[in-house]
C-alpha cells in the first residue's frame, strides 16, 4: 500500500509531523461522496459537510469550508467543519470577499496563501481578520466546476502557521474537489429529475380528469367532446379557476356549470 503523506513544519523548534493515510481511507473518503449524493438529491448540506471533512482529511488541514452555487439556481449554499467555519462560510457570501468566493467567481486556484501578509489583508479585509482570530494562517482554495469547466462552488483548506503540503497531498485535495463537483452536479441532475417527474405527473394527472369531465359533460348537456372542453374551459376563465379544478367537480358532479 502506497500511503498519502502531509507534512506539517513547526518554525518554532523545526518540529516536523506527519500524517498518513492509506490506500484504503482514501478509496472510502471518495466512496463516501458519491454515496451520500445518491442518498437524497434533497439533502446538499450532508454532501458539502462530507466534502468539507474529505478535504479536510486528505489536505491535512485544521479546517475547510465549502460554497456551492447551482448553475440554475442564484443561492449560495455553504458548509464548513465546526461551527466557527459554518459561520465563517456564510459570512464570507455576505461579504463576498475570501477565498472561496475568489475560487467560485474567477474559477482560479488559490495555493497555500500567506494570511498574515498585507495583500490578505488588502484584499480580503473583513475575511482575513475572521481567520486570524480563528488561528488560520494559510489557506488554499480550490474551485468547484462543472463538466465543461464552468466553476460554481469552491472547497477552502484553512491551516496553522507555516504548514506545507507535499504534491501528492495538493493533487489528492484537487482529485477530491473534482470528484465533489462531480457529486454535486449529479444531485442536483437528480433532483431537477425529480421536480420534473413530479410536474408531468400532475401535468398528466389534471389532463386525465379533464378528459374525464369533458365525456361526463357532453354526456349531460348533449355536446360533443369539443364543444364538452369549450364550456369547461370558458367557466373556469369566467370564475378565475383552473380548468382542472373545475374538471375535478364535474367529475364528482359538484359542478354549476349552466347548459349554455
Amino acid at each position: 500500500m502506497t500511503p498519502a503523506t502531509i507534512v506539517e513544519v513547526g518554525l518554532a523548534r523545526r518540529e516536523v509531523r506527519t500524517v498518513t493515510l492509506q490506500d484504503e481511507e482514501l478509496a472510502a473518503l471518495f466512496a463516501r461522496l458519491m454515496r451520500v449524493a445518491s442518498l437524497d438529491p434533497l439533502d446538499t448540506r450532508r454532501l458539502l459537510a462530507t466534502c468539507a471533512e474529505s478535504g479536510r482529511r486528505v489536505y491535512g488541514a485544521r479546517g475547510a469550508i465549502v460554497q456551492y452555487a447551482p448553475l440554475s439556481s442564484p443561492d449560495i449554499t455553504t458548509e464548513g467543519t465546526g461551527s466557527a467555519l459554518r459561520t465563517l462560510a456564510s459570512d464570507a457570501v455576505s461579504w463576498k470577499e475570501g477565498p472561496g468566493c475568489d475560487a467560485r467567481s474567477t474559477g482560479a486556484a488559490l495555493i497555500d496563501v500567506d494570511v498574515t501578509t498585507r495583500p490578505a489583508r488588502v484584499r480580503w479585509p473583513a475575511w482575513t481578520p475572521r481567520a486570524l482570530a480563528l488561528g488560520f494562517n494559510r489557506v488554499t482554495a480550490l474551485p468547484l466546476k462543472s463538466s465543461d469547466g464552468i466553476p460554481f462552488g469552491a472547497l477552502v483548506l484553512l491551516g496553522p502557521p507555516a504548514v506545507t503540503t507535499d504534491g501528492k497531498a495538493l493533487a489528492l485535495a484537487r482529485s477530491l474537489a473534482e470528484t465533489a463537483a462531480h457529486a454535486l452536479a449529479l444531485q442536483r441532475r437528480a433532483f431537477e429529475s425529480r421536480v420534473l417527474a413530479t410536474q408531468l405527473q400532475t401535468a398528466l394527472s389534471s389532463r386525465v380528469v379533464i378528459e374525464q369531465a369533458k365525456g361526463m359533460l357532453a354526456v349531460r348537456q348533449g355536446l360533443t367532446l369539443d364543444d364538452a372542453f369549450d364550456r369547461l374551459r370558458r367557466h373556469a376563465r369566467a370564475h378565475r379557476r383552473k380548468v382542472a379544478d373545475v374538471a375535478h367537480e364535474v367529475t364528482e358532479g359538484r359542478d354549476d356549470i349552466p347548459s349554455r
